[in-house]
């Protein structure tokens, strides 16, 4: 969408900003989000009814991706939608009115803030029954009033507003549910979540299950075992991820995408006990899938790769020359065993013509 044609539901020519969006939308909201969204409001109200994304990125000092996603963002809050053509062919942004939650049906998703704090005013309730120990490993649910206080976090408030830009839809109760744990249970450095997002939203047009919780959650909890702090330690790790998924396919692998944390574990062995590279342990694949087409595993290819390592072969080029020469001399015998077989049965056929000769002229 090159340019944005502009319009309002509200026909009056204040700049007077609601105070619905700052009591109920404004505290969530990533900061970018909220600068792109009044200046949106402000060239509406000042009659520019044309603009291009280049030109707000420019002007808020982010990137044409930064206001994409909050157009995105406000879209799925209700405070945006696309005006189109005949064709229906979006041409244009609608600032719309703010609602307050219950008249928008979003009771469940926008907390209203001033409740939170009545609530924490209040006098404490009687102590609850022991609540039941929680799954090993993991946080029970949060809580409305828990939840409402880590909304009350800038930087949660902000990875989710992340996370509806870069999956494309409003978070679904699971969703909030995830991050929660990921963010104040696993307690990933935000740095680390904001990567987490970015990476599990990279295909999610061919491979849309990387955007369910059960998934960022796994990966989340994968980086946390290993004690993957970092963006750059997480790109490494997805890196070796990747190339066990470059594994699967060389032995003919298609129905998962990702390798177990064993053959995981099995990858960084061989490259440690062997000393082979990736180019080896995919040609070892390969020979396997040739080997044993149809039923084959990573122990077979353990097997192929400790018999190259007791040859002492360190490339592939040694492995295929190997072959080669096997084929070569199996081609040789094969030949030779073939010319003994027709000089043989032309040497009786000699002999018997020799004898057949022989015979008469003995009897002429």
């Amino acid at each position: 969408m090159g340019t944005i044609t502009l319009s309002s539901e509200d026909t009056g020519s204040n700049s007077i900003l609601s105070n619905i969006f700052i009591d109920y939308y404004m505290p969530e909201a990533n900061g970018t989000f909220v600068k792109v969204y009044l200046y949106l409001l402000r060239l509406q109200q000042s009659n520019r009814q044309m603009c291009s994304l280049t030109e707000v990125a420019d002007h808020l000092n982010c990137t044409d991706n930064d206001v994409s996603r909050a157009i995105k963002y406000w879209i799925s809050k209700g405070l945006l939608q696309y005006s189109q053509d005949e064709m229906g062919n979006p041409v244009g942004l609608i600032l719309c009115q703010p609602q307050s939650p219950e008249a928008a049906g979003q009771a469940s998703r926008i907390v209203d803030f001033r409740l939170v704090r009545q609530e924490d005013a209040a006098p404490a309730a009687e102590p609850a029954a022991p609540a039941p120990a929680k799954e090993k490993g993991r946080k029970k649910q949060p809580s409305v009033r828990e939840l409402a206080k880590a909304l009350e976090d800038p930087q949660f408030c902000e990875l989710r507003a992340q996370a509806e830009a870069y999956f494309d839809r409003p978070l679904a109760d699971k969703d909030v549910n995830a991050l929660w744990y990921i963010y104040d249970d696993l307690k990933l450095p935000f740095g680390l979540c904001e990567y987490l997002l970015e990476y599990c939203a990279e295909d999610k047009d061919t491979h849309p299950e990387r955007t369910k919780a059960d998934y960022y959650r796994k990966v989340a909890a994968s980086w946390a075992e290993q004690g993957i702090r970092t963006r750059e330690e997480a790109q490494q790790a997805n890196t070796r991820r990747f190339f066990g998924t470059q594994l699967l396919r060389a032995l003919g692998i298609r129905d998962r995408y990702i390798p177990t944390d064993a053959e995981v574990r099995m990858i960084e062995d061989w490259k440690t006990r062997f000393g082979f590279s990736d180019e080896m342990l995919v040609l070892a694949c390969e020979t396997a899938l040739m080997k044993k087409p149809g039923n084959v595993g990573f122990a077979y290819v353990q097997g192929i790769l400790e018999s190259w390592h007791k040859q002492g072969f360190t490339t592939p080029e040694e492995v295929k020359k190997l072959d080669h020469n096997l084929s070569a001399s199996k081609a040789s015998k094969a030949k030779t065993q073939q010319n003994d077989f027709v000089r043989g049965t032309l040497a009786d056929d000699i002999d018997l013509i020799e004898q057949l000769s022989i015979k008469k002229i003995k009897e002429s």
